[in-house]
């Protein structure tokens, strides 16, 4: 068996053994239960997400419908007639479809439609929308209406589907 010599001015074995360890990466150690990374989930294309909207506007709508319906079995008449009843239902209405998106995907991730096509929002780091996400994506999308559908092309020409609003919110859709 061949001695190792160690010529002078030359390091230890032990200092080469550090600088080798040094060097090399840290091997991950996981105790039980610990997460386990992995892949993030493919984006929600362009069309599963076109449905999810589809289905949200028709989950609205019955809403609108059903509460309209109710409103005018509690209170009857004055709820035809009354401009200030009117003006309160125009504002509801159109507070109710940016008050739903926003809460679902602050307190889900997911509006009832992309619960249904299999689509959620994540930030960009894979973790839940705070509320200032879930603000500045609706804000987003209303951009992209008034725009004429330009924030929706957006995310039909990316490789990662990402629309003007996940741009804007720092989000991403991915399918479930």
């Amino acid at each position: 068996m061949p001695a190792l010599y160690l010529r002078a001015g030359s390091p230890s074995a032990g200092a080469m053994i550090h600088r080798a360890m040094a060097d090399a990466p840290p091997e991950p150690f996981l105790a039980v239960g610990d997460p386990v990374e992995t892949l993030a989930p493919p984006p929600a294309g362009f069309w599963r997400r076109a449905l999810a909207v589809g289905l949200d506007y028709l989950f609205i709508m019955v809403f609108l419908s059903v509460a309209e319906e109710a409103s005018r079995l509690l209170w009857g008449d004055v709820t035809v007639g009354s401009r200030v009843f009117r003006a309160a239902w125009i504002a509801f209405s159109g507070a109710f479809p940016a008050l739903y998106t926003v809460l679902f995907h602050c307190l889900w991730g997911q509006t009832m439609g992309k619960m249904t096509v299999g689509a959620r929002v994540v930030a960009l780091d894979g973790g839940p929308l705070s509320g200032r996400r879930a603000v500045l994506r609706a804000l987003g999308w209303a951009l992209s209406v008034l725009t004429g559908g330009v924030g929706f092309v957006v995310a039909a020409m990316r490789h990662d589907k990402r629309g003007l609003a996940d741009l804007m919110a720092g989000t991403r859709v991915e399918r479930v």
